[in-house]
């Protein structure tokens, strides 16, 4: 599996991230988010990548209705990686082109992502 959801801790998910993402593993991710928006959460994310390899060229990634219906139900996205992988990350979670906060951390500041996403 290319994602683990670490763990839901109030409104902040943590995921991990390794490998290639597929498009069905990305749906997943969002039916976990759904369900706590759903129930009225405004959620956090810590998305962690680790031997990220990024996306799967060969899934159809242009459905954006969650981005749409949802994602500014998405108060604040930390992303950890690799400093060259900052802006496919970027363009990926669509940040500029949604109300959510995000912001990218290099692996070794772990600890400060998080105490941002929780802030």
């Amino acid at each position: 599996m290319a994602y683990e959801i670490e763990g839901i801790d109030g409104d902040v998910i943590r995921v991990r991230l390794s490998g290639v993402i597929h498009l069905a593993d990305h749906q997943a991710i969002q039916d976990v988010a759904k369900k706590l928006i759903d129930q009225g959460q405004k959620l956090r994310v810590l998305a962690i990548t680790e031997n990220f390899a990024g996306w799967d060229k060969q899934d159809d990634w242009t459905d954006i209705s969650f981005l749409v219906d949802y994602g500014d139900d998405i108060v604040k996205m930390a992303i950890v990686g690799p400093e060259a992988a900052k802006e496919d990350a970027f363009l990926f979670v669509g940040k500029g082109l949604r109300a959510t906060a995000i912001e990218f951390f290099p692996a070794e500041q772990l600890e400060q992502a998080e105490a941002w996403v929780r802030a």
